[in-house]
């Protein structure tokens, strides 16, 4: 089997706290997260090894997200030169400062090496549209200038509500609250997007046995990190996680029906 580089940057210490806080005042449209929704496919395509890197909080580093998604791309007969920059309770505004500790880690990676994709993974809280203008999109905008201008492609990693929802948001509420946050800056970007969040509720919905929630109710199981990571791939490469045999130490009929939340999340025909 081919394995793909991967190096892990953990900044500061990895606390394993949740990267957001719950709060949230407006009612919101709850979405359908069943229905189809065309994504935005990487331009250029991914090439033969692509160099991609992972920026986030908890939500990221939990679970080693980007160690799964590694084994998956692998395992699917591709090759990808993977990287993570992470941090507990880390938000976008801190990678985009450089004068904080982390925003200057990431932005001598985006200087000194060449990337094609660089994940971005928000706060949750920052990324509610009580909050969204003024603590997620300058800081995503800022950001992604710097991806761009390095040659790389952004990709947002939207994340998931708590298990309960937050404060007087339920779950789906929340959900569809932090899902159009995330889809409007990405529309606005021209960037792309995995809709992990969206496809949490989209299994919980089809498959309410299947634990997408750690027992703090905030982070993921390795189920949850298992989807993320899948639709990850399917966003990526453009092709289906189906059929991958590395199941991320997860029962395998569990693997299979996550594999198939992601494929049909993605591709509509």
């Amino acid at each position: 089997m081919r394995k793909s580089y991967r190096m892990t940057m953990i900044l500061l210490s990895a606390a394993l706290l949740c990267g957001c806080s719950s709060f949230g005042k407006e009612k919101v449209p709850v979405m359908d997260f069943q229905e189809k929704v065309e994504w935005k496919a990487p331009d250029p395509a991914a090439g033969k090894k692509p160099r991609i890197l992972f920026v986030g909080n908890s939500h990221t580093f939990y679970n080693n997200l980007s160690g799964m998604f590694v084994n998956i791309i692998d395992n699917l007969g591709h090759k990808g030169d993977v990287h993570e920059l992470s941090s507990g309770y880390y938000s976008l505004r801190q990678f985009a400062d450089t004068a904080d500790r982390g925003g200057a880690v990431l932005d001598q990676t985006l200087s000194d090496q060449k990337w094609d994709f660089v994940i971005l993974q928000e706060n949750t809280s920052n990324a509610l549209s009580s909050v969204a203008e003024k603590e997620m999109f300058p800081f995503a905008r800022t950001l992604d200038e710097k991806i761009k201008a390095s040659g790389a492609q952004t990709i947002f990693l939207m994340t998931w509500t708590p298990k309960d929802g937050i404060k007087k948001m339920k779950r789906e509420e929340a959900q569809s609250d932090i899902a159009s946050c995330y889809m409007t800056i990405a529309d606005e970007l021209g960037s792309l997007l995995i809709p992990a969040g969206a496809g949490f509720l989209r299994c919980s919905q089809l498959y309410p046995e299947i634990e997408l929630w750690n027992q703090d109710g905030q982070h993921p199981s390795p189920e949850g990190s298992y989807l993320a990571a899948c639709l990850a791939y399917a966003v990526i490469y453009q092709e289906s996680p189906e059929d991958c045999s590395y199941t991320g130490d997860l029962d395998q009929d569990v693997a299979r029906k996550l594999q198939g939340v992601a494929a049909d999340m993605i591709f509509t025909d």
